[in-house]
């Protein structure tokens, strides 16, 4: 191996390769995209690129190969061939468990930016594993909405190529690790950067520290808020004294907006505090009780209050601690450490379900930037659009807010369709502001954009927008007066609906000065 060689190791599921003809020498989707890629990336001149996949099968019940060890830990790239078989398959999660181990070992600033997700299937991003579920990826496939039988049509079949666009996204992807090659190999003689996770987003939670059977738990839900950029106090590295527990938790709780409490059957050690004889798991409870009672008294940070995840299936996780224990009440299991209090979020789901409830609650309550006027004091303002359906109508809208102390930034469009898709995800990462406009688009595709702002992280943002806007145009449709059915609450912080008025002026359209979010109308 070359010293200035870059591998990528292809996470995959061997079901995915399987020929589907009958031809002796029929290749599987996995062996062909690897050809191809290889091909492209040759052609591009990215001659250090280097891609490697296994090509044994497992069962259950095999250790896991040191070979494949090998190749994850020479591996600073990752591609994931999601699939319905390889979110199935554990040693597939294994390797993306394991990938993020080695990269956090190895300092990555950002683990997240070093996946790249091949979609052979569908799978919604919110049922994927995280951080997977933060990238749209790049899809070999298309759906089609009103096939309700197939309604995936797979760009491969049959050994070859069946679409054009599987060149297309081929291409794309191929420029895209071209680009993560590229910075890795940039960065190979420069000096090691201060091991941090993601950039900071100013932003800081408590995460309590964990009795023996919440540890797994703790260190995943750690990974990933300071995955996003949270602060998480008290130091993720370092475990509450034995002495002054409390002075330390009052000062940790105190600079955080909420706390987060992994409530398990252990109830952890107790500190050798005369004062503070609780077990820790329960001392941290009733800390964080005070610091929310306060701030509601003296007005001050009335957001703080308490998570809790008290699991109503807690796994078996030591040879001689608690066993399995399943059933269990989340109310109930608080109420054996700490009193309810009001404003307490408990939730008993499994964990995935609970990050996700968790990240939601910290998007929804996240305080939007206030943003800074650009060259010629104006905000830049990417207008978002189904160029397809809506570039008549949206231009005029465009010429409308141009007017205005905002400069309209409108999407690239036409060919070569891979650079125009790359040049707007540029845009979007950038631009102060977003509106999004409906007008003859399906529902589908102003539901999916829609969701694909909100997620203003997997745009590789480092802040949220500073105003998301929907302006709902022409021509009018019952869907289109429900609004509130359609969209999340705040998910836009103005919605002006001109389905069935006249086009108005700029500045009824969107106001980017400071204030709270309008509920949709």
């Amino acid at each position: 191996m070359a010293d200035d060689d870059v591998w990528i190791f292809i996470s995959y599921a061997h079901d995915d390769d399987l020929p589907t003809g009958d031809s002796e020498d029929e290749e599987g989707f996995v062996t062909y995209l690897h050809r191809m890629l290889e091909t492209k990336l040759r052609d591009l001149g990215v001659t250090r690129a280097k891609l490697w996949r296994d090509h044994k099968r497992f069962g259950n019940g095999e250790p896991y190969d040191l070979e494949i060890e090998d190749a994850l830990k020479k591996s600073p790239l990752l591609i994931v061939v999601m699939s319905r078989n390889w979110m199935s398959r554990p040693y597939c999660r294994k390797e993306l468990n394991d990938f993020i181990r080695m990269r956090h070992g190895d300092g990555v600033a950002d683990i997240a930016q070093r996946m790249t997700v091949v979609g052979k299937h569908f799978l919604a991003r919110e049922n994927r594993p995280s951080p997977l579920d933060r990238q749209m990826g790049f899809e070999f496939y298309q759906l089609d909405h009103q096939d309700e039988v197939s309604p995936e049509k797979e760009f491969f079949n049959l050994g070859k190529a069946a679409d054009g666009r599987f060149f297309q996204v081929r291409d794309e992807l191929a420029r895209h690790l071209q680009n993560q090659v590229d910075r890795i190999a940039a960065t190979d003689n420069a000096p090691a950067p201060p091991v941090k996770i993601a950039a900071d987003n100013g932003r800081t939670v408590y995460l309590s520290k964990p009795a023996a059977d919440m540890e797994q738990a703790y260190s995943r839900l750690a990974l990933e808020l300071q995955g996003r950029g949270y602060s998480v106090v008290p130091d993720v590295s370092s475990g509450i004294p034995s002495t002054g527990a409390r002075e330390y938790i009052d000062a940790a709780l105190n600079r955080a907006e909420l706390s987060i409490h992994l409530v398990g059957e252990k109830r952890g050690f107790v500190p050798d505090d005369d004062d503070t004889p609780e077990p820790i798991v329960k001392l941290q409870l009733v800390r964080a009780t005070e610091r929310a009672t306060a701030a509601k008294l003296n007005r001050e940070g009335s957001g703080f209050r308490r998570v809790v995840w008290a699991p109503r299936v807690v796994e078996a996780s030591e040879p001689q601690g608690v066993g399995a224990v399943a059933g269990r009440d989340p109310i109930q299991v608080l109420a054996r450490f700490d009193q309810q209090c009001p404003s307490d979020i408990i939730v008993g789901d499994v964990i995935n379900k609970f990050i996700e409830s968790l990240l939601q609650h910290l998007t929804e309550t996240a305080g939007r930037p206030i943003p800074t006027p650009g060259p010629g004091g104006q905000f830049q303002v990417y207008l978002d659009y189904d160029p397809r359906d809506d570039e008549k109508l949206a231009l005029a809208i465009a010429e409308a807010l141009n007017n205005q102390p905002v400069s309209i930034v409108l999407p690239a469009s036409g060919e070569p369709a891979p650079e125009a898709r790359t040049f707007n995800r540029d845009l979007l990462a950038k631009s102060d502001g977003v509106v999004l406009f409906w007008g003859a688009a399906s529902e589908v595709w102003v539901r999916s954009e829609a969701a694909r702002l909100y997620d203003w992280q997997g745009l590789g943002r480092t802040e949220q927008f500073s105003r998301c806007s929907l302006i709902v145009g022409p021509p009018p449709a019952p869907r289109k007066s429900a609004l509130n059915l359609l969209f999340k609450k705040g998910q836009f912080d103005k919605v002006v609906d001109i389905a069935d008025k006249g086009m108005p002026t700029g500045n009824v359209l969107i106001d980017l000065a400071p204030g709270a979010k309008a509920p949709l109308q």
